[in-house]
């Protein structure tokens, strides 16, 4: 009687362990709308540096809940680096809203570029509802390194479009475009 206890409560733990939910991966996706309807003195932009939060850069997707709390879900991941697909993300929306004329080009080019722009996330997460909020401040550098002119900051709030992983994935990319804009007006 003891042995068959033993045997169905071992089979019941062996049977919790393999119930655990499949993770998914998501990633940043660019927006392609070009809005090109301005003309700038520079003829070369690049984008240098990008830095997030170290809280933020990790593989789990990120949701504030109340007040200053951070929940990280261990199945709704992203598929690689934050700051990486940031930076991917930012650089081709960006491109996208540059006018006619001006480039996008690596910030280790042979030729320095007219602009290069430094950005710095201090938030980037979605709440309960699946509303994102993006906080941001960037420079714009000379080809010697010198601000051309003091530092800009944004916060975007873009209104969620549902709560799941993959929804919060996309108005999160709907606000790196919307960064993107503030960005390219900002270099008139």
């Amino acid at each position: 009687m003891r042995r068959s206890a033993f045997a169905v409560g071992v089979a019941l733990l062996l049977a919790g362990c393999g119930s655990s939910p499949p993770s998914k991966f998501y990633v940043l996706t660019a927006d392609p709308v070009p809005q090109r309807a301005w003309t700038a003195a520079a003829k070369t932009v690049a984008l240098g540096r990008v830095s997030l939060p170290g809280a933020l850069d990790r593989p789990q997707i990120a949701r504030r809940k109340a007040g200053n709390e951070i929940v990280f879900s261990e199945e709704e991941r992203w598929a690689g680096p934050l700051d990486d697909m940031v930076r991917r993300v930012l650089a081709d929306d960006l491109a996208a809203r540059l006018p006619a004329g001006v480039s996008l080009i690596e910030s280790a080019a042979t030729t320095p570029p007219g602009v290069t722009l430094a950005v710095e996330v201090s938030r980037f997460d979605a709440d309960e509802s699946g509303a994102v909020t993006l906080t941001a401040r960037w420079e714009t550098l000379g080809p010697t390194g010198a601000p051309l002119r003091p530092p800009s900051e944004s916060t975007i709030v873009e209104p969620g479009s549902g709560k799941d992983a993959a929804a919060v994935a996309t108005t999160m990319s709907r606000a790196v475009a919307a960064l993107a804009a503030r960005i390219a007006a900002g270099l008139r």
